[in-house]
Parts: C-alpha cells; sequence; structure tokens
C-alpha cells in the first residue's frame, strides 16, 4: 500500500492494507463483501497539530479521523467500503490486529509499545474496503522496516533493565501483568497526579521524541479518566 501524502502530512504516520482472507483477528461477517483492511494510525504529535483546536462536540478525534480516511477513499475513487472502527456498533480487537501488521510488541504499561515511537501512537481508523493494493502492508519509515523486522521480534520492555516505569508508579501497576485495577483506583482518587497523564508512560525511555505535549496528553488521558468515571469501572 503506497502512503498517501496528504494523509502523512496529516499526522497518519502509520498505514496499512491487508487482505481479508488474511487478517488474523475476529471481523463482522460484512467483511466477505470486501477484498481489504486499510489501517490507519498516528504517532507523535503532528495529527494532534494538524486539528482544528478547540476540538468540540462528541468524540471530535474519531469524527475528524473519520472525515480524513474518507477523504481519501474518496480522492482514491473508491466508493465501497465500510468503517469499522471508529463504530459505536462493530467491534474489533486492535490490539491483536496491530500485533500482525508488526507495529507494536505487549509493553509493561498493558499498552503496545513500538521500537521507534515507544507508546506514543494510536490507532485511529479501520475501514473495510473494496480496494485492491499489494500486500503485505507498506509503511513509511525504512527504520521503521528494519524496526519490524529487528527490534520488534521482541517487546524493547524485554530488555529493559532499570524499568523507570515500575518507579515512577505510584502504585506500581506495570509489570508482566498490568494492574489496571490499582491504576484506575489511582487515577479516580482527589489530587491524583495521574488524573491527566501517565507518570509510568512519561518515564518509558523508548520513543521519547515522539512524547505527546502537555496538551494532547491532557485532552486524551481526561477523555479516558471521563470513561473510568462514567461506568463505574472501578
Amino acid at each position: 500500500m503506497p502512503i498517501d501524502q496528504l494523509l502523512l502530512r496529516q499526522g497518519f504516520t502509520l498505514q496499512a492494507a491487508l487482505d481479508v482472507s488474511t487478517v488474523e483477528i475476529d471481523l463482522p461477517e460484512i467483511a466477505d463483501n470486501y477484498c481489504q483492511l486499510l489501517v490507519f494510525g498516528h504517532a507523535g504529535t503532528d495529527f494532534w497539530n494538524s486539528l482544528d483546536k478547540p476540538l468540540t462536540g462528541d468524540h471530535p478525534l474519531d469524527t475528524v479521523s473519520t472525515e480524513w480516511v474518507e477523504d481519501y477513499l474518496q480522492r482514491i475513487g473508491c466508493a465501497d467500503y465500510r468503517v469499522l472502527y471508529p463504530t459505536t456498533d462493530l467491534q474489533i480487537d486492535l490490539r491483536a490486529l496491530g500485533k500482525q501488521l508488526g507495529w507494536h510488541k505487549d509493553s509493561a504499561l498493558g499498552i503496545g509499545i513500538n521500537a521507534i515511537h515507544g507508546t506514543w501512537f494510536a490507532y485511529r481508523v479501520a475501514v473495510l474496503a473494496n480496494t485492491t493494493y499489494e500486500t503485505p502492508y507498506d509503511t513509511l519509515h525504512e527504520d521503521l522496516h528494519e524496526a519490524q523486522s529487528n527490534d520488534l521480534a521482541e517487546s524493547p520492555c524485554d530488555s529493559c533493565i532499570k524499568r523507570p516505569c515500575v518507579e515512577a508508579c505510584p502504585v506500581g501497576a506495570p509489570g508482566v501483568t498490568f494492574d489496571l485495577e490499582g491504576c484506575m483506583a489511582e487515577r479516580v482518587r482527589e489530587g491524583a497526579a495521574c488524573a491527566d497523564q501517565c507518570l509510568a508512560r512519561n518515564a518509558c525511555p523508548v520513543g521519547t521524541e515522539y512524547r505527546y505535549d502537555q496538551e494532547q496528553m491532557r485532552y486524551h488521558y481526561r477523555q479516558s479518566l471521563q470513561l473510568i468515571q462514567s461506568i463505574d469501572l472501578i
């Protein structure tokens, strides 16, 4: 899949295509009507800096991301597609999909980690489309290809000796199994430093040049905190 330069300028550093028949995660039955699964993600701050702010409405990042990908599909002449993510009625395992793409491995933080971008990336859109790109996927940087074939053969966490994330976390949540319950309990505590950031994530030495700025970090973590509080996850 050739990199779309407009999406790249908008911050979609990660772009990929897989033939539906090769996708290893469970897909809804409608996937049988399409040839390929296209996946788009951002890394670092370029996506955030491309947005018109202040952000308004429900789920503005999802809305903008979908609009940009639909514009891309129109530009390449693809009218037959179905957005799988983000949607409210269809669910797919993005973490497992990202592993198949080679975009991340598991980390001690309970989220994916990439040898180039660290944990500072996110999946923005997954869409079924009747495109005919050559697969397996293509990606942006030659150094990312190298990371996928070498560094990402194992998680960067596997060779991390000092484990600064564990020391930085007030409740020691990072580990072989991430203590999600302990993390959430700390985040909703009044006056918690983890309310609008993750101290453990900030302490990770991988991909620090791609770390979100304070505004972007605060936005994402406040959104997740509101979710935790609204559905009483703890």
